[in-house]
């Protein structure tokens, strides 16, 4: 029970679902359906409520379902029966009123779970994904956009078709917002029609199929284009510069900075089964469109609200090259990338629209990226014992060892890379968002170049040409990379300089930059200390990280999550709060 204390809780439904608690103005805990469930983006076109989620957090927070005093959510795969279907299952699980549940539209929701991360007190916001919203008087999201758009309803458009969001541009302050420009497109989309205008994230969506899948019946993912974004954007390095600068663009972009995306393949010829190097090049245009698009947004939000403040949000500002032109851009004083980019922050920003109707907001904090709940010695040592009880082969096949404290944590985990180990971590919350950030992270010794390809395809079991992320000192940031920013939930690249390529060339890429994470000690001291000891053993303020998972399955969440895929993807060894577990080969 929570008294005198404002509580709201944000949930999506959908891919990336989730749930995101608040208290009097603090985020508390916060966590994504598929860390749970197991089951990588869980799911698509499922409208199921992520309970699981919903039930950690309260769990985490010892409160029951009525102590929250507004529930929010958002779900772009809305019409009116699915709406129908959600606000049963919250009565049905949870037991409340209807009038406690409340829906807003899926681009506001990015938007603010982006400003109330930034730190702000102003700034303009970009929302570009997929789509959001779609305008349908059978749903709330109708009830929102005509506010706006009183007239849109009016515009002409062909049967069993629908106008949805394709972008947003809003301006917020910490009273509210106000939209200064929305693009609409027709759904379902033209995605092979010329006369069509696709929105950048389904252009980009559009080169992802073409080049990256490969049809599986047994495709966890179903097949879904934006899985393999990251996919495509570490391919595109790949493309020969000289040819892609003779390519035309995809998309017309107008003197009013509004763009039309025709609904067509560049080269069709080039699928999947093409040639390593034609795949590259052919990325390399979508690629280009995404960061030329990306930028027309940022120099239109300039122009619309004058801020000195940018904030970008939505699937597509994963993308780090995009987010590198906008540092470098100089329209702005300050640019924040929002770690749960993707629909994974919608949670968020459904959390923060409920407390925002329940108290004022006075502060903008910046975000944390550690929203899960931190695990206990106790669970972890229960999670050892149950891998051990399970399998026959483990306890015969490791040595684990309790550390007395993080220093001695750390400078064991140190130590191992320095021998070239792969180390596992999970300690502390997990990261909302994609990126694992030091909490549930596989690390490795960034000055071997072969420790690049023997990660990819020996622990990660993924193609052999994506990077690998630095996890650097901030203070060493402008001694080792050309962009000198704070760049902390990795969602930057930046160029390595020269003398530094040969120190660390496990993590630079075919075209010599990075996508850098900045560690200080106040977003996470261990991890600071960690990089600093490996500073003080071998002169480089950089260790290698990429996700603590395998293919298909999510980033780790657990001890036990932590233990198990350690043993399946031939890990070293794997740091389990304060059990260091070593495989004894």
């Amino acid at each position: 029970m929570v008294d005198n204390k404002k509580v709201s809780l944000g949930f999506s439904v959908g891919h990336d679902k989730g749930a995101v608690l608040i208290i009097d103005g603090e985020i508390v805990v916060g966590i994504s359906e598929e860390r749970l469930s197991r089951i990588k983006h869980d799911k698509s076109y499922d409208l199921n409520i992520p309970l699981k989620s919903i039930n950690y957090c309260l769990d985490y927070a010892n409160l029951n379902y009525s102590d929250v005093d507004l529930y929010a959510y958002n779900t772009a795969e809305l019409d009116e029966a699915a709406e129908q279907q959600i606000e049963f299952q919250f009565g049905l699980h949870l037991g409340q009123p209807s009038e406690k549940l409340k829906f807003i539209p899926h681009h506001l929701a990015h938007a603010y779970s982006a400003f109330f991360s930034s730190g702000y007190d102003e700034a303009a916001v970009i929302v570009s994904d997929a789509m959001g919203n779609v305008l349908n008087p059978n749903n709330s999201a109708y009830e929102w956009f005509i506010k706006d758009h009183p007239d849109k309803p009016n515009d002409p458009i062909e049967f069993g078709r629908e106008w949805a969001e394709g972008h947003s541009i809003y301006h917020f302050d910490l009273k509210g917002w106000k939209e200064v420009d929305k693009k609409w497109v027709k759904h379902p989309f033209g995605w092979l029609d010329p006369n069509e205008c696709l929105t950048i994230g389904t252009m980009y969506g559009t080169g992802t199929h073409q080049l990256i899948y490969k049809y599986r019946e047994d495709d966890p993912l179903n097949h879904w284009p934006a899985a393999g974004a990251g996919k495509l954007m570490g391919l595109a390095s790949y493309a020969d510069k000289d040819w892609l600068a003779n390519q035309p663009f995809i998309a017309d972009v107008k003197e009013d900075l509004d763009f039309f995306i025709p609904g067509t393949r560049v080269y069709p010829e080039i699928t999947v089964d093409s040639n390593f190097f034609a795949k590259a090049n052919v990325a390399g245009i979508y690629q280009r469109e995404q960061e030329r698009l990306s930028m027309v947004l940022v120099e239109k939000a300039k122009k619309l609200t004058g801020s000195k403040n940018i904030c970008v949000t939505g699937g597509s500002f994963l993308n780090c090259n995009s987010n590198e032109l906008i540092v470098k851009s100089g329209l702005f004083e300050g640019c924040y990338f929002t770690p749960p980019a993707d629909d994974s922050g919608i949670p968020l920003g459904c959390a923060w629209w409920a407390y925002q109707q329940l108290e004022e907001i006075t502060e903008n904090k910046f975000l944390s990226p550690y929203l899960g709940k931190p695990y206990t010695n106790l669970e972890a040592r229960q999670a050892l014992q149950k891998m051990c009880q399970e399998n026959t082969d483990f306890l015969q096949g490791i040595t684990f060892y309790e550390m007395k404290d993080d220093a001695e944590m750390a400078t064991a985990i140190v130590n191992l890379l320095f021998e070239n180990k792969a180390v596992g971590v999970c300690r502390g919350g997990s990261e909302i968002g994609p990126r694992a950030l030091g909490n549930r992270s596989i690390l490795a010794n960034p000055t071997k170049g072969w420790m690049r390809e023997y990660i990819n395809l020996n622990v990660k079991g993924r193609e052999w040409y994506r990077p690998f992320a630095p996890s650097v000192l901030d203070e060493w940031v402008g001694e080792i990379f050309d962009l000198d920013v704070f760049s902390p939930y990795m969602l930057v690249t930046t160029t390595v300089k020269e003398e530094w390529r040969d120190k660390i060339p496990a993590v630079v890429h075919v075209d010599n930059t990075s996508r850098i994470q900045s560690v200080r000690e106040d977003l996470n001291p261990f991890y600071h200390d960690l990089i600093s000891k490996f500073l003080e053993l071998t002169g480089v303020p950089v260790v290698m990280n990429t996700s603590f998972n395998g293919p298909d399955e999510p980033v780790v969440e657990t001890p036990y999550d932590a233990i198990r895929t350690f043993w399946k993807r031939n890990l070293d060894a794997v740091c389990v709060n304060n059990i260091l577990i070593v495989r004894n080969n």
